[in-house]
């Protein structure tokens, strides 16, 4: 398939995105039903946590019957305008922008996003609209990107009090390797994906607003996750000992990350952890016609957000190695003929015995539009220099 082929899809599939008003479900949002809400009060963590793997896992949608209702998710809504600026939708910019501005989560004094469901994990509950580094890392990257195209002032703005968030109002894990942020201001977990996250929006921002101290702010945050590179290149999710897994998109993250600190700095380590990581992420988690594998050690379910965060990572790193980009482009073809339907949305995995066509706005479209852009781009925006090669 040619450019102009994936950039017919990703105009699909951007309408049917915008047609909806950029709203609709989202795998974890179990919790916004009335009836699943109060069993979680009175229950408690045992019944959330079964609760969220049931309507995630259901192969129909049964959230019409639980009263849960299509919503605008910040992180989805980042994709959203990152993969505008990227591809040139100028027109697009501005008003996502400000609706993204708008969709802040309450009460804080400085541009933090979350979810807009309640979300009960293994270590710990957030409420909705709870603040995440996660979730506010990708809009804060999205308003940078903006910027990178309009100039306008307000976008740098917003993405310097990201920055803030990022610097003031987690918690820190520490030792002698370095820092760990916390998840959001409310749990103690050291999640290493969503740590550097935290660090490449500082080393973003700081090119962008010419902040040189930033950098040396991430550095120990990016300490920590090379500490935590495990010997085949790969690394776990966290450091919870139920957090021990790795799984492909988490990969991504961490790689990209790593990848536009290494470009910022020139820091040798950080070059080499990519280097070998990439070697071992490409071998690991996609097969020989693009097939986007969920985990290492099986194949299945095959997922649209690993798919899409392939494209994005693999894109990144092809002036590392040609092959990455060229399996990138394998990637893509997979994600176009087997997750992107006719009408535009995009199916949310291929399971062993069937496929799972539910609809989500965040994890399958917004993530399946950013991973068409990032092939349909002349260049990826990145703090350093554009791309290596």
């Amino acid at each position: 398939m040619s450019v102009p082929g994936f950039a017919e899809s990703l105009d699909r599939a951007w309408a049917w995105a915008s047609e909806r008003g950029f709203a609709g479900v989202d795998p974890y949002d179990a919790l916004r039903s009335p009836l699943l809400a109060s069993g979680h009060r009175v229950f408690g963590r045992p019944f959330g946590i079964a609760a969220t793997q049931a309507v995630r896992r259901a192969p129909l949608d049964v959230r019409p019957l639980l009263g849960i209702t299509p919503a605008v998710n910040p992180k989805g809504l980042a994709l959203f305008l990152s993969s505008a600026a990227r591809t040139g939708r100028r027109v697009e910019i501005g008003p996502l922008s400000d609706r993204l501005r708008e969709l802040q989560a309450p009460g804080w004094d400085v541009a933090c996003w979350g979810y807009p469901f309640p979300w009960q994990a293994r270590a710990f509950f957030l409420p909705a609209h709870t603040p995440t580094v996660v979730a506010t890392s990708f809009a804060g990257e999205a308003f940078l990107d903006a910027f990178a195209v309009t100039s306008d002032p307000r976008d740098l703005e917003t993405a310097l009090s990201a920055c803030r968030f990022v610097l003031e109002k987690l918690h820190r894990t520490e030792d002698r390797t370095g820092v760990c942020l916390s998840y959001s201001p409310i749990d103690r977990s050291a999640v290493y994906n969503a740590s550097i996250l935290g660090a490449r929006l500082l080393v973003r921002a700081a090119h962008a607003a010419g902040r040189g101290e930033w950098l040396g702010r991430a550095e120990p945050l990016v300490r920590y996750v090379l500490a935590r590179q495990r010997a085949d290149g790969s690394w776990p999710y966290g450091e919870a000992s139920f957090h021990r897994w790795t799984d492909s998109f988490h990969t991504g993250f961490v790689l990209g990350a790593l990848d536009v600190f290494a470009r910022a700095t020139s820091d040798p380590g950080a070059d080499r952890a990519v280097a070998r990581g990439a070697a071992a992420y490409a071998r690991a988690f996609f097969g020989p016609a693009g097939e986007p594998f969920y985990f290492a050690d099986r194949h299945y379910p095959y997922d649209v957000h690993a798919a899409s965060q392939g494209l994005i990572t693999l894109r990144q790193l092809r002036g590392r190695d040609a092959l990455y980009g060229a399996l990138a482009k394998k990637v893509g073809r997979f994600l176009v003929d087997r997750f992107l339907a006719p009408d535009g949305h995009f199916r949310y995995q291929i399971r062993r015995t069937h496929a799972v066509s539910i609809p989500y706005m965040r994890w399958s479209q917004a993530w399946g539009v950013r991973g068409l852009a990032a092939l349909v781009a002349d260049e990826i925006l990145e703090p350093v220099g554009g791309e290596r090669g």
